[in-house]
């Protein structure tokens, strides 16, 4: 595969039908959805109602209903944006040339304020709080509040790709270190760093545990809370993002073009679903999977139509 983050052509591909792969290789039909947004989408959040996708090639983020596809609004935003975050009543935006953050309204898409963030702003989080941003080229953590304030800024590893939170601490991958950052919510103390795969990219926690997408290992890696390693599992090329839901994580082979669903409790392969070219962003809608295929300008939802491709 050729591993280019921001820059890999685009192409219009219409995704109509997919197909699971389950582990003994029996081939199982399995249908979804696909919605064009805007150019290179990346990543994708939902606020409740509706899914937020970033197109960083547009410098726009499309709002889409969740329960038909519908696009509701496409809103300007800084230049290449390329992470989300909601906070209960806003959409953050990371608009990574821009070194800002885009705060919108989410009921109507208006823009609430345009905050500096750092250099290279990649990444977000809201814990629950406060909003933690990635800067990837400042090797950096900005802690900011819901109204703009930077309440801190922590060192972390190189190239902090993504950010998780497991209740108390915030977890990032650090890309170009090949490990992964323990930062403490309250006041940003590092409580530890951790060797995981190659090319750390996509962080989720499953409630107890942390699971890292190595992006050139073509693994995730399974961490305790103390940061020790539960266990390392194959999945597609080039592991992006990652989400949890119920029983599984789920995450985007941007190489392979497909979505892993995998065991918590064993990290065994359950299925791959094949989705749109250059797959990074995934979100559930409580209902629905939702997936950013940056090459085909798409988001595909990935409903529970039958057993065979069931979410949990």
């Amino acid at each position: 595969m050729k591993r280019n983050f921001l820059t890999e052509s685009l192409f219009v591909v219409l995704a109509l039908v997919i197909v699971a792969l389950p582990v003994s290789g029996q081939l199982t039909a399995s249908q979804t959805s696909s919605f064009a947004v805007g150019d290179g989408p990346e990543a994708v959040a939902f606020d409740g109602s509706n899914v937020w996708v970033a197109n960083q090639f547009s410098d726009t983020v499309t709002k889409v209903r969740a329960s038909d596809g519908a696009v509701l609004g496409t809103y300007a935003v800084g230049n290449r944006p390329l992470a989300l975050a909601f906070d209960g009543s806003s959409i953050w935006v990371a608009n990574y040339l821009s070194d800002t953050i885009t705060k919108l309204r989410a009921s109507t898409g208006a823009t609430l304020g345009t905050f500096d963030a750092g250099d290279g702003p990649g990444g977000l989080l809201f814990d629950g709080t406060n909003i933690w941003i990635a800067n990837r080229n400042s090797n950096t953590v900005k802690k900011m509040s819901k109204a703009g304030s930077t309440l801190g800024t922590y060192g972390v590893g190189s190239r902090p790709i993504a950010i998780a939170s497991d209740g108390a601490n915030i977890w990032v991958t650090n890309n170009a270190s090949n490990n992964v950052t323990k930062l403490r919510a309250s006041d940003g103390a590092k409580l530890g760093t951790f060797a995981v795969g190659n090319g750390p990219f996509g962080v989720a926690c499953d409630g107890l545990n942390i699971w890292v997408a190595n992006f050139f290992s073509q693994t995730m890696t399974k961490l305790a809370t103390d940061g020790s390693v539960l266990g390392t599992f194959a999945v597609g090329d080039g592991p992006a993002g990652v989400t949890y839901a119920g029983s599984y994580i789920w995450v985007a082979n941007n190489g392979s073009n497909t979505v892993s669903k995998v065991q918590v409790s064993d990290g065994a392969l359950v299925k791959n679903f094949s989705v749109g070219r250059g797959p990074y962003g995934v979100v559930y809608d409580g209902a629905n999977l939702w997936v950013a295929s940056s090459s085909t300008g798409q988001v595909s939802k990935i409903s529970p139509t039958s057993t065979a491709q069931a979410v949990p």
